[in-house]
């Protein structure tokens, strides 16, 4: 018996839902978060830092006269950054703009928009990276010295050593084994630089946040139980997350990052151990991006092809004083 199916049949009219979905990591909360500084004028910005003295507390005679004197500016020293220029590209056809795509009213708005939410995801990446700065030199362009670099013990020979971040604040334990006491340890590190206690922003890898999510827990095959979550059963939810730790020297909201440790060019979602377990410890009032030029939308003229044009933005990373910032370093 003939009969006419759906595969032998031909004509039957596609189905396209007018839907377009893209997945991929673009939260961005450095970029987000942190404070916009004063803007730059020029292609290397400085900035200076300073140390007191050693308490001094021998006592004076009595009528004793001033005889010495001390540079209270001696300690003083001018840090700086590179700017460094972001950019992505996009161009339409004639004919493809005059086309009827599916899920996308104009390819024109939707190229714009694709390419304005990837310079966000380069700038963050970048800053989150471990790379150092670079004087432009053609065919090499200028860069910025990103988190990685800044927070290390040896961040460069032009940050005096007294303002470098100490080995006691950059934390390597494997992400597996991170305790308490070794994340406590990096805390009590920058308070001993610092003098006192302060709010910070620990910018953490998926695998150092469910660490930090077991603490005052312990599992295995028999789970011992330190640590007693009760909650009302209507809820029909339990609790696990720490987003807020309060330790004995700090208060520290912890924010999920997937752009920390990456290498440039690398696919976020195929997330490496380095990067799910790389953590930036920040003081707010230390660290924060200056804009050279805002990030902007540009056009530029049609020569026949169809409407083209980039997004740019030109910017430096600000880290006013490593010796106050911390880091979770661990390779896996």
């Amino acid at each position: 018996m003939a009969l006419s199916t759906t595969y032998n049949v031909a004509g039957d009219r596609e189905d396209l839902t007018d839907f377009l979905t893209i997945l991929a990591p673009e939260d961005t909360p450095k970029v987000s978060t942190f404070a916009k500084t004063k803007r730059m004028t020029n292609a290397y910005q400085e900035w200076q830092a300073d140390t007191l003295s050693a308490p001094s507390f021998g006592g004076i005679l009595e009528g004793q006269d001033v005889l010495a004197f001390q540079n209270q500016a001696v300690n003083r020293a001018r840090i700086g950054n590179y700017v460094q220029q972001f950019r992505e590209q996009w161009m339409v056809s004639r004919l493809q703009e005059a086309s009827d795509v599916a899920g996308v009213s104009s390819e024109v708005a939707n190229a714009k928009m694709k390419a304005m939410r990837e310079i966000k995801r380069d700038i963050e990446a970048c800053i989150g990276s471990d790379n150092d700065r670079q004087q432009e030199a053609p065919p090499s362009p200028y860069k910025l010295r990103a988190l990685g670099k800044w927070i290390n013990t040896s961040p460069g020979s032009d940050v005096p050593a007294a303002f470098r971040t100490p080995s006691a604040s950059i934390d390597t334990t494997a992400t597996a084994s991170l305790g308490e006491s070794a994340f406590n340890d990096v805390f009590q590190s920058i308070f001993q630089q610092v003098g006192g206690r302060r709010t910070y922003t620990l910018f953490a890898g998926p695998s150092l946040k469910r660490a930090i999510s077991k603490f005052q827990r312990q599992e295995g095959a028999t789970t011992a139980k330190s640590y007693m979550v009760t909650q009302d059963a209507t809820e029909h939810q339990v609790d696990l997350d720490v987003t807020v730790y309060v330790g004995d020297f700090h208060t520290v909201t912890i924010v999920p990052d997937l752009f920390n440790g990456i290498l440039d060019g690398a696919d976020v979602s195929a997330t490496t151990n380095q990067q799910k377990a790389r953590g930036y410890v920040i003081d707010p009032e230390l660290v924060g991006i200056g804009y050279m030029l805002g990030i902007e939308s540009n056009e530029l003229p049609d020569l026949g092809g169809g409407r083209r044009g980039f997004i740019l933005a030109a910017l430096t990373l600000m880290v006013k004083n490593p010796l106050g910032l911390g880091k979770f370093a661990a390779s896996s």
